[in-house]
């Protein structure tokens, strides 16, 4: 299973997901919920148009249930409904496997979004409901709990993960958006290819994303406010030099995180403060590198 960033001509980012090999010629690729069309469209039209000679592509959407099931217990749970082997060793992190889960076929793929020991479960859709309520019920024990779209955007951003289209706009690209080592510029050509070796040869992008802290932990930046600095002539003494893209207060850090557009030789600096306009107030913020959760990976990779 392989991470990727798809960018347009331009080198703009669309959207992102992952692909798996699941045959010698055959490849499974998931993307963000609400770009699966278009994504779709995109890969089709440049099939069409002489990069794709003897792929064909077809969207099984409609035909598939799909859930994540994250938690240190994960493994436990799935071990209970199935005789594969789901060890560490026989099944790492970014694998994908084919299952069955209380006799239901399966593909079993080894990632997820929220930082923790995480699989995502794809099966046919007919069995989705069956399948569902069956890890529920497997689950109790552990006290399982269904997480919905606001605990999974706070466990996200734990861990710094990005969400295209609210961590990007118009004009973003992977290079300033903190995905630099998805972008291999001398392999084969690529959509985007020569437009991203031009910012690298223009020394990069101008404006890179990265995480924050807030100097009063209590503080919760809305998303969208500005990073300004202070100029002489402009508007309130004051210019405009990035913005927030996304804010949460972390229960399990017991402060406020966030991700933000800056200049890129501030975005450089680990610790250095800047500040941001609230609510006609000035509220500081300081540059934090990598996830805030778990730096290293260990729990989603144990």
């Amino acid at each position: 299973v392989r991470y990727g960033a798809m960018v347009n001509a331009e080198g703009v980012l669309m959207d992102d997901g992952v692909t798996a090999r699941v045959g010698e010629q055959e490849w499974y690729m998931t993307t963000t919920s609400s770009g699966a069309g278009a994504v779709y469209e995109w890969i089709q039209w440049w099939a069409q148009s002489g990069w794709g000679e003897g792929v064909h592509v077809t969207s099984v959407s409609e035909g598939k249930a799909a859930f994540n099931l994250a938690g240190p217990q994960s493994r436990a749970l799935l071990q209970k409904l199935t005789d594969a082997d789901l060890s560490n060793d026989a099944f790492p992190y970014m694998r994908v496997r084919e299952v069955e889960l209380a006799g239901v076929p399966c593909r079993l793929m080894r990632i997820g979004f929220t930082g923790e020991l995480s699989y995502e479960i794809h099966c046919g859709a007919g069995y989705g409901r069956f399948l569902w309520e069956t890890i529920l019920n497997a689950g109790k024990g552990w006290e399982i709990r269904p997480f919905g779209v606001e605990a999974q955007r706070i466990l996200r951003l734990e861990k710094g993960h990005i969400i295209i289209g609210a961590d990007t706009d118009a004009l973003s690209n992977p290079l300033g958006a903190e995905l630099a080592w998805a972008v291999k510029l001398d392999k084969a050509d690529f959509i985007g290819q020569r437009a991203l070796a031009d910012i690298v040869a223009k020394d990069g992008s101008k404006q890179k994303l990265t995480g924050f802290k807030m100097v009063d932990p209590t503080i919760v930046p809305e998303e969208g406010l500005q990073v300004v600095q202070p100029k002489e002539g402009a508007p309130l003494g004051l210019e405009t030099i990035g913005w927030v893209s996304s804010s949460r207060f972390s229960p399990t850090l017991n402060e406020s995180i966030g991700l933000c557009w800056l200049p890129a030789q501030l975005a450089e600096q680990a610790g250095e403060t800047f500040t941001i306009r609230r609510d006609g107030e000035l509220v500081e913020a300081m540059v934090h590198h990598g996830p805030f959760y778990d730096p290293d990976g260990q729990r989603l990779r144990g």
